[in-house]
């Protein structure tokens, strides 16, 4: 579009001209801010604030912003803005004409030669107009800036600029946000920060050095902050919610603060800026797994039997059977019973172990349930297997009495439903009123109780005159008081330890108290032995199942006494000897000894397992009546003396009677030889000083009672073999002792010598050469001739170690002898078995057990699968535990102090 007048041309002119006016007026007011801004922007680009001290830094922050602020009010004030006046002025000084005020002006005279005139003038100021040029300003630039400053600094701020490059913002910002806190000393201030693992996981506390980034931590951990400050500083955490707590002061002047770590978070410090800052990665804790290895059975004593295994990132710490009936009740369908499972003394991320679980006590005996595994971890998280159908074992209760108990205890264990509530008295506040709801409590009770009073009602009826047993009649009275005041199920199930206890009374005997004593002494010891109790609660509780084992030992001999055996023999003391002279093959006192040289020595694992066959093999315990060894454990192959015995099976027992003496004695010069190896004096490790196989009665000495014994176990003026009696009465006569004893006076060598002597002559009695043959009799293919024939070889090398003073080759070979005796030893017992289960009519000779799995000779468990390590292993285990604990005294390093503290722990 045509601009005929030159308006558009006039306006641009007079805007640009505006605008150097307008730069150059804020230039004159505003130059020394300009000034000064570049030069702080340079110092904070080229790090002039990040090398000077923070306080310095600060200070001079503050002049900055304190000496702009009054440049800028300064400027503020001189500044005044040109106009568009000014602009027209300006470009008009530069024409005589001044055009563009002349073009504002109008002709006077009307008439048309003016108009003329005025034409031709009009367009001759248009011309001058487009003569018109912008100011440029340039001396008064120069004046105003005479060094250039205006184009030389943005340029040298552009060279720091492209020199610092990704560090000019961070520099710039540091610039313009200090540590002002450094102004009052905050710069001094020193924060302490570690992190806390959670328990379970075993972790070492993790220690914060500052600047530390993505620090993994487990989920759950603690962080604890410690800090001097003239106030409370800040803490902030920022993760996925931003939080902020305040420092508590302590009690010594600091100030403290802890939170907890459950997902990725920054850490910071704040009091007058950031202080120290830390960002923290939270490791997961998955939950546990865990699952039936092998589906559970009815192992031994109709306890439940299952291996199982479970995994944890930290390790399981609780490990529980959880039992639920498989047709629930319709008035508690969820129910849900907890039975806890033993866990492995070391809480290891993966553990496995095989269970046997006594629960014939449960409400729910009997009865078809579903089983299933739940594994906790330390952080409370719980892992599950699969469900698995079971029919939970119940005790069998022959007794009248004791199947009552049971069936009443059952009844009101089974019940699931509470109580009904009481309608509320209204008058109970009236004179002479009775509240007859309250009275009657068993009207308010559920179906399960009220069936239960009634059938002890029915049994107690008139029992004083129909029940034998005044005890059993007063405990079911008792039990029927217990449901009729009771007001609550917790309260009814109080009649559960009281028929329980008459059940197992009625059907065991005295000795079920002892049982029950024994049990729970060897529970409290496995509790402490798996949680790593220290050495003077496991001493304690160690001497408590000795007790226990003792006075359970008693019952069981005066039980046995009571239904027509005799008193056994006494020692010297005039006590009974609890143990008997060989419990299961060895000596009682020396089982027990060696278990507590395992928990003395930290082998959990071994002494648990020492503990569980102890006991087993007590609970599995017979009497024997009659004869001079009634009421005592029964040996393997130990006959009463009225029975009439087949001369194959009489002489197959004096000949195991004379290996197990020689297997003793073997196994105590073994232990005397590495005791003398060791520098010590043999028969230090006993004891109280007893010897292996100095306890009660000596086989081949005298017994407590006075009465000599051959050394072969027979009674005097027996022949229990061809010629053995003889023999052994002129052998008795030269050494001075039978086998099972130590002579006195005789060096380890000549004891050796004599146990080989012994050997030989058991094999020339018998008709067992070295070369394999064998005469007519008992023994021929039980005990095997170049089996005997080693045994000789290495109790001879064994001689000639000991003569020549090399103890540890000797005591090679005594190994190498005691391991072959045991075997003769124990085919010779599998041997007798046979026989006399052949002789009784037991079925199949060559199975020694009954479908349960026990001895079928009567016997009971004979103790031979009871491990007890001999007393160079004790001792060696001892010694490993001194070193240890000498070397953590000792250590200098932190790391290896760790280390062997976690091995003591173990063991």
């Amino acid at each position: 579009m045509a601009d005929p007048d030159g308006i558009r041309a006039i306006k641009a002119k007079v805007s640009a001209t505006w605008r150097k006016l307008t730069l150059f007026a804020l230039g004159r007011a505003f130059w020394p801010l300009f000034v000064f801004v570049c030069l702080f922007l340079a110092m904070a680009m080229a790090g002039v604030f990040d090398r000077v001290q923070p306080a310095i830094g600060a200070v001079m922050t503050l002049v900055f912003f304190l000496g702009g602020a009054l440049l800028f009010l300064r400027g503020f004030r001189r500044y005044q803005p040109p106009t568009q006046d000014d602009a027209r002025d300006t470009l008009d000084r530069q024409s005589d004409l001044r055009p563009l005020a002349s073009l504002t002006d109008r002709p006077a005279d009307p008439s048309r030669g003016a108009q003329s005139l005025w034409r031709h003038h009009r367009a001759r100021l248009l011309a001058e107009v487009g003569n018109l040029r912008a100011p440029s300003l340039h001396a008064a630039w120069k004046a105003l800036d005479p060094y250039f400053l205006r184009a030389i600094l943005p340029a040298a701020l552009a060279a720091i600029a492209i020199i610092a490059w990704t560090d000019a913002p961070g520099r710039i910002g540091r610039a313009l946000a200090p540590d002002y806190g450094a102004l009052v000393g905050a710069d001094d201030m020193v924060v302490e920060a570690w992190i806390t693992p959670p328990e379970h996981t075993g972790r070492a506390p993790i220690f914060l050095k500052p600047g530390l980034e993505g620090v993994r931590v487990p989920k759950g951990s603690e962080v604890t902050l410690r800090t001097q400050a003239p106030s409370a500083p800040r803490l902030v955490m920022q993760g996925k919610k931003h939080r902020k707590q305040a420092f508590l002061a302590t009690p010594d002047g600091a100030f403290e603060a802890r939170a907890k770590i459950e997902e990725d978070t920054r850490l910071s410090v704040r009091w007058w800026g950031e202080r120290a800052a830390w960002r923290l990665l939270a490791s997961p804790d998955d939950p546990p797994t865990v699952k039936f290895v092998s589906i559970p059975s009815i192992g031994s004593q109709d306890r439940i039997a299952f291996t199982w295994s479970a995994a944890d990132d930290y390790g399981v710490t609780r490990l529980e059977l959880a039992i639920s009936l498989r047709e629930p009740n319709p008035a508690a369908p969820d129910a849900e019973d907890r039975v806890p499972v033993p866990l492995p003394g070391v809480s290891a991320t993966q553990g496995s172990d095989t269970v046997q679980l006594d629960l014939t006590r449960h409400r729910w005996a009997g009865l078809a349930v579903n089983l299933r595994l739940v594994a906790t971890d330390g952080a409370g998280q719980e892992g599950t297997s699969e469900t698995v159908p079971f029919l939970l074992p119940e005790k069998l209760f022959l007794e009248p009495i004791a199947r009552v108990a049971q069936e009443v205890r059952v009844t009101v264990l089974r019940e699931p439903r509470p109580y009904a509530e009481l309608p509320k008295n209204d008058d109970a506040l009236q004179p002479d009123a009775l509240n007859t709801a309250a009275a009657n409590r068993l009207a308010s009770a559920p179906a399960g109780v009220q069936k239960a009073a009634m059938m002890l009602d029915a049994v107690t009826f008139k029992g004083e005159q129909y029940m034998p047993n005044i005890a059993a009649f007063l405990t079911f009275r008792t039990a029927q008081g217990i449901l009729s005041a009771a007001s609550t199920k917790d309260e009814a199930d109080a009649v559960d330890p009281l028929l329980w206890a008459l059940a197992l009374k009625s059907e065991y005997g005295s000795a079920a108290d002892a049982l029950r004593r024994l049990e729970a002494a060897r529970r409290a010891l496995e509790q402490a032995l798996r949680d790593g109790a220290s050495e003077e609660e496991i001493k304690r509780r160690m001497e408590a199942f000795r007790d226990a084992a003792n006075n359970y030992l008693a019952a069981k001999m005066a039980e046995a006494m009571a239904n027509g055996g005799e008193e056994p023999a006494s020692n010297e003391d005039g006590e009974a000897s609890a143990g008997g002279p060989n419990l299961g093959g060895q000596d009682f006192e020396d089982m027990l000894q060696a278990l507590q040289d395992l928990t003395e020595t930290g082998a959990t694992d071994q002494a648990r397992q020492l503990l569980s066959d102890i006991t087993d093999m007590l609970q599995n315990l017979e009497f024997q009546k009659g004869g001079g060894g009634s009421g005592m454990p029964g040996m393997p192959g130990e006959q009463a003396e009225n029975e009439d015995v087949p001369p194959e099976e009489q002489e197959l027992t004096d000949a195991m009677k004379r290996l197990s003496d020689i297997l003793r004695e073997q196994r105590q010069l073994n232990d005397d030889t590495l005791a003398q190896e060791r520098g010590e004096r043999p028969g230090e490790q006993q004891g109280e000083g007893q010897q292996p196989g100095e306890s009660g009665q000596q086989p081949g000495g005298e017994d407590p009672s006075g009465n000599q014994q051959a050394g072969d176990g027979s009674q005097p003026g027996e022949t229990p073999g061809a010629g053995s009696g003889e023999t052994d009465s002129a052998e008795n006569s030269e050494t001075g002792s039978g086998p099972g004893e130590r002579p006195s006076g005789q060096t380890l060598a000549e004891r050796q010598a004599r146990l080989g002597e012994l050997v030989e002559r058991l094999a020339r009695e018998k008709g067992l050469g070295e070369g394999g043959e064998t005469g007519e009799n008992a023994l021929e293919g039980r005990i095997d001739p170049d089996a005997l024939a080693d045994i000789r070889r290495a109790q001879r090398s064994a001689e000639e170690a000991l003569e020549q003073g090399n103890e540890r080759r000797a005591a090679r070979n005594q190994e190498l002898a005691t391991q072959l005796l045991s075997e003769q030893s124990s085919s010779l017992a599998e041997a007798l078995d046979e026989m006399r289960a052949a002789r009784s009519g037991q079925g199949d000779p060559g199975n020694s057990t009954d479908p349960f799995g026990r001895n079928a000779s009567g016997a009971g468990n004979n103790g031979e699968n009871v491990n007890i390590p001999d007393a160079g292993e004790r001792q060696r285990a001892k010694d490993i535990l001194d070193e240890l604990r000498r070397r953590y005294n000792e250590a200098d390093d932190e790391e290896e102090r760790e280390y062997l503290r976690r091995l003591l722990e173990r063991f």
